[in-house]
């Protein structure tokens, strides 16, 4: 069993530190709101329309941490809620290396966050941890979610190939961009 634990994404120059936190019950109001944003809906697998969808999406990540399959946190930017980031386990046939995911809340969207939250995912899944091991990260996006292009870009994660639609679950193609240890 993996616990969750506590991130800190170093600040920048000209932005504040994040923390990346475990989830509780009081952010269920933010994660549904975030939700209602259309722009994050056309891109999202799973949308979360209330908050009884929302308690059994944060009952799922608290699963994904106990089965050490999925770790996902909660993004705080000085006490205030901006999004999610989550490392995914590879899940063969599906998936054969282990990946990041994230979103950004409408207000904080295009401020540097979700690339500063792969680079530290990055570096932690790459810096001898043993929780995940992990030898490539893959990054996947609709083709047509350009900000997710430029994270995967900005982090060094190199477009690896197109997939396929795979509907209902991935109605459009996707990117799939790939970063691997470095020697």
């Amino acid at each position: 069993m993996t616990s969750p634990m506590t991130f800190t994404v170093e600040p920048t120059a000209s932005a504040p530190a994040l923390t990346l936190r475990p989830w509780q019950d009081t952010d269920i109001p933010a994660i549904v709101a975030a939700h209602r944003d259309e722009a994050m809906r056309r891109w999202l697998v799973h949308p979360i329309g209330d908050e009884d969808e929302a308690r059994a999406w944060l009952a799922r990540q608290d699963a994904g941490w106990a089965e050490g399959t999925r770790l996902s946190w909660a993004v705080d930017k000085e006490g205030t809620f901006v999004g999610h980031f989550a490392i995914k386990a590879a899940s063969p046939p599906e998936t054969l290396a282990t990946g990041v995911g994230y979103w950004t809340a409408p207000g904080a969207r295009g401020t540097g966050i979700a690339s500063r939250c792969v680079k530290t995912g990055t570096e932690w899944l790459f810096g001898g941890q043993e929780i995940m091991p992990a030898d490539e990260i893959e990054l996947i996006h609709a083709v047509g979610n350009e900000g997710s292009c430029r994270v995967a870009s900005k982090c060094g994660y190199v477009l690896e190939s197109v997939l396929a639609p795979m509907p209902p679950k991935f109605p459009d193609e996707g990117h799939r961009h790939l970063r691997t240890r470095p020697v």
